[in-house]
């Protein structure tokens, strides 16, 4: 897995659609002044929390490559490379909104941000953002003998960049 074109628009297209949304109503109104200013005030709260973890997604796995398979978890990084054994690994996490799960509704752009938390028995801590890949969540069951635990609502970092 690792930070592709391909994800970044997959991860960003609800909010697109969002964006193209409002501009088609905003045409059917003429681009009425008053209508413009609304839109411009609800697009702006809409885009910032997004643009936020996009950034934040980005600058975390940015040059990384990660592998999960049952037994081992691979993460390439500055021409390092970090093997973790299932065994050595304590805990996974996957922040994930509620929204996103089956028959689940999603209202916001930023509902579509996600990430896992990979803790080792050492206390390193592996981090793989949605912008990774597709199904983040079900590549990291993979990995045998893991305790897994899902936790949802927002799904910021909580770390400065």
């Amino acid at each position: 897995m690792r930070i592709t074109f391909a994800n970044h628009l997959r991860v960003a297209s609800f909010h697109l659609m969002g964006t193209a949304l409002m501009l088609i109503i905003l045409w059917y109104l003429s681009f009425e002044p008053t209508m413009v200013g609304i839109f411009t005030c609800f697009w702006v709260l809409y885009t910032l929390p997004v643009l936020y973890l996009h950034i934040q997604y980005t600058h975390r796995n940015a040059g990384e490559e990660i592998i999960v398979n049952a037994n081992e978890l691979i993460v390439r990084k500055n021409n390092e490379e970090y093997r973790y054994s299932s065994n050595e690994l304590s805990k996974i996490t996957v922040y994930r909104s509620a929204s996103l799960d089956k028959g689940g509704i999603q209202f916001t752009g930023l509902e579509s941000y996600y990430f896992a938390r990979i803790i080792t028995n050492s206390g390193v801590e592996v981090i793989i953002t949605c912008l990774m890949g597709p199904k983040i969540h079900e590549e990291v069951r993979k990995l045998s003998g893991v305790p897994y635990e899902r936790k949802r609502g927002l799904c910021t970092l909580g770390r400065k960049f």
